[in-house]
C-alpha cells in the first residue's frame, strides 16, 4: 500500500501546483486585460469617423440635379475631409436634362472642400460613359471647378463606329469632349449596325 499512498499523494501535488499555476495565469492575464477602448490608445482607435454602407450623395442646384454619387460602402475621414468608396458611380446630368455621362470603377476618394466636392480619384477598371462612347482605364479624376475628367494611363475609347487606343486622357464633362493625349491609335468601322 505504501505506493498506492505514494502515487495518490503525488498526484494531488501535481494537482494543486496546475491549479495554482492557473490562478496565477488568470490573474496575470485579467490585469494586463484593457478594460475600455481608451485603454487600447489612440493607435489602435480607427481613424474613420463614420462608416456608410449604401452611400449615396447628390448636388442639386436651382432644383435641378447636377450629379450624384453612389457606392457600396464609404468611410467619412473627418480630419482629412475626404470619403473612400467601394464600387462607387457617378452620373453627371448633363445641361440640357435629358442625357447624363456615368463614371465607375473598384474604389474610389472623394475630397471635400466643407460640404462642396473637391474632386474624386476613381482607380481600378475605372470606367466613363457618354452617350454612345464607352472609355476604360485604370485611373481617373474628376476635378469639380475645371468640370474635367483625366487620366494619366492607358486609356480605350469603344463607340459604335471606331475604336481608339492612346495614353493619357482629358474628358471636358458638360461639353461632352473627349481628348486622348498620346500613342493614339484609331480604327474606324463603316459597317456598324446603327443604334
Amino acid at each position: 500500500m505504501p505506493r498506492t499512498r505514494l502515487r495518490a499523494a503525488l498526484l494531488v501535488v501535481v494537482a494543486a501546483a496546475l491549479a495554482g499555476i492557473g490562478w496565477q495565469v488568470s490573474r496575470t492575464v485579467g490585469s494586463r486585460r484593457a478594460r475600455t477602448l481608451a485603454d487600447l490608445g489612440s493607435d489602435f482607435l480607427p481613424t474613420v469617423a463614420q462608416h456608410i454602407r449604401s452611400f449615396r450623395r447628390v448636388k442639386v442646384e436651382k432644383g435641378r440635379t447636377l450629379w450624384e454619387i453612389t457606392a457600396r460602402d464609404a468611410q467619412y475621414f473627418d480630419k482629412q475631409d475626404e470619403i473612400v468608396v467601394r464600387e462607387p458611380q457617378m452620373t453627371f446630368y448633363l445641361a440640357d436634362g435629358q442625357r447624363r455621362a456615368h463614371v465607375s470603377g473598384s474604389e474610389g476618394r472623394l475630397v471635400l472642400a466643407g460640404r462642396e466636392l473637391r474632386s474624386l480619384t476613381l482607380r481600378g477598371d475605372v470606367t466613363v460613359k457618354l452617350d454612345d462612347l464607352e472609355v476604360q482605364t485604370g485611373e481617373a479624376t474628376y476635378d469639380r471647378a475645371r468640370d474635367l475628367i483625366t487620366s494619366p494611363g492607358p486609356v480605350r475609347l469603344h463607340g459604335r463606329t471606331l475604336d481608339v487606343s492612346g495614353r493619357g486622357m482629358e474628358v471636358d464633362v458638360t461639353p461632352q469632349h473627349v481628348r486622348l493625349l498620346e500613342e493614339v491609335r484609331t480604327v474606324l468601322r463603316s459597317n456598324a449596325a446603327p443604334s
